[in-house]
C-alpha cells in the first residue's frame, strides 16, 4: 500500500511501461553495430598487414634472387688468379716506352700492377718482412709504405735472387703459402715482361727491346742480372745440367719481295719478306743429347704447319733494328724467333714481314 491509499500492484501494466526501455535497445544496438564495424576493420587491417608483409617478404626473396645471380655472373666474368688485365698490358706498354732499357725501374713499375700485387696478397706481414730484410743490400726494392707493390717486388727478387737468400728463409708456418706466391708472382712477371718486350718491339728502342729480353730470360732462369760473368756461367752450367750442349751458331739474313716482283727486287716503301737462317754447328750433339733423353727446359711447344704439338729443341729470338735517317737514329724494325724442332736439323729458319725504308740505311739482326 503506497502512502496516500494508492493500491499497487507488482504485476507489470502496458500503460506503465518505462520510457527508458526503448533507450536500452537503441544503445544495445548501437553497441553491436560499433562492435561488428570494429572487428571488420580489424580483419582489414589485418589481412592490409599480411599484404603489406607478404610484399616485403616477396620483395627481400627476389632481392636475394637478383643479388645470387649477380653473385653467379660475376664469378664467371671473374678472371682466373693469375690472369692479367687490360689495364695491367696497357700499363706495361707505357712502361716499356719509358723504362723498358732499366730492369730495376722496369721491374719497380712491374711490381705496382694489379695482377701482382693481387697474387702476392696472401702474403702474410712476418713473411714479407723476412724477405726483404734478406734483400737488404742486394736489390732495389720500394718502401714498406707502399704495401702490396712493395710485397710483389720482394717476391719477383726473391724470384731473381734465389741463389744468393738462405735456404730457410720463410717463417715456417708460412712457407707453403709463401712459396706458392713466389711462383705465381713470377709466372706472371713472365707473361707482363715477354708483353712489355712485345710492345718495345713495334717501333720502341732497340735498346729496350734487349734489356727486356734479357730480363725475361733472367726471369726464367732465375738470374739476377745478364751481363754479368756469375749469370753466364750458371746458364752454361744449366745446359750442361740437362745435358745439352753449349748452341754455336752461325746467322745469315735474305730478304725479297713480299709480292714476288721482278727477280724479287725490293722497292722502297714496298712490303718485304725477311728470311733469317741460323746454321747449327752443334746439330749432331744436340742429336747425340736427345738420344739420351736430355730435353730443353724451356717448355716451348710449336704448331707450325698446322700439325700436331711438337716440342720445341730450341729457340732463338732474333731482334731487327734499323739505322737510318738524317740523324742515323736506330728504331726497332720487328722480332722473329727461329724454333728448332729436330735437334739433328744443321740449320733453323724464320720469317718476318717488313715494309722497306724509303732511304738508304742499315740493319742489324741479332741472335
Amino acid at each position: 500500500l503506497w502512502p496516500g491509499g494508492a493500491n499497487w500492484s507488482s504485476k507489470p501494466d502496458a500503460s506503465m511501461a518505462s520510457p527508458e526501455e526503448p533507450a536500452v535497445a537503441v544503445d544495445e544496438v548501437q553497441d553491436s553495430a560499433e562492435t561488428v564495424i570494429a572487428t571488420v576493420v580489424a580483419i582489414v587491417a589485418g589481412l592490409i598487414v599480411i599484404v603489406i608483409a607478404l610484399g616485403f617478404r616477396r620483395k627481400r626473396e627476389a632481392e636475394r634472387v637478383v643479388a645470387r645471380e649477380k653473385a653467379a655472373a660475376a664469378k664467371r666474368k671473374a678472371p682466373p688468379p693469375g690472369a692479367v688485365a687490360r689495364a695491367d698490358l696497357s700499363a706495361v706498354e707505357k712502361l716499356a716506352r719509358t723504362a723498358g732499357a732499366d730492369p730495376d725501374a722496369f721491374l719497380a713499375g712491374l711490381a705496382t700492377t694489379e695482377v701482382l700485387g693481387r697474387l702476392a696478397s696472401p702474403l702474410s706481414p712476418a713473411a714479407a718482412a723476412a724477405v726483404r730484410k734478406a734483400l737488404a743490400g742486394k736489390a732495389e726494392l720500394p718502401p714498406e709504405g707502399d704495401g702490396a707493390a712493395a710485397v710483389a717486388a720482394a717476391l719477383v727478387h726473391t724470384h731473381l735472387r734465389r741463389g744468393e737468400l738462405p735456404a730457410r728463409l720463410w717463417p715456417k708456418r708460412d712457407a707453403d703459402e709463401a712459396e706458392a706466391a713466389v711462383e705465381a708472382v713470377a709466372e706472371a712477371a713472365v707473361k707482363l715482361t715477354r708483353h712489355g718486350f712485345e710492345a718495345a718491339c713495334k717501333g720502341g728502342s732497340p735498346e729496350a727491346a734487349r734489356c727486356l729480353l734479357q730480363l725475361l730470360a733472367c726471369l726464367r732462369l732465375q738470374r739476377p742480372a745478364w751481363d754479368h760473368e756469375p749469370s753466364r756461367r750458371a746458364s752454361e752450367e744449366a745446359l750442361a745440367d740437362a745435358g745439352l750442349p753449349l748452341p754455336r751458331l752461325a746467322a745469315s739474313a735474305s730478304a725479297a719481295s713480299w709480292m714476288g716482283g721482278a727477280g724479287g727486287a725490293v722497292s722502297a716503301g714496298s712490303v718485304a719478306m725477311l728470311k733469317v737462317r741460323l746454321s747449327r754447328a752443334h746439330a749432331k750433339e744436340a742429336a747425340a743429347a736427345a738420344k739420351r733423353g736430355a730435353t730443353s727446359f724451356a717448355g716451348k711447344w710449336s704448331t707450325a704447319n698446322g700439325r700436331a704439338p711438337v716440342r720445341v729443341c730450341e729457340s732463338y729470338t732474333c731482334l731487327v733494328s734499323r739505322r737510318g735517317g738524317p740523324a742515323g737514329a736506330e728504331a726497332m724494325v720487328g722480332f722473329l724467333e727461329a724454333d728448332v724442332l729436330d735437334p739433328a736439323a744443321p740449320t733453323a729458319e724464320a720469317e718476318l714481314k717488313i715494309v722497306a725504308p724509303l732511304e738508304a740505311g742499315e740493319d742489324e739482326l741479332r741472335v
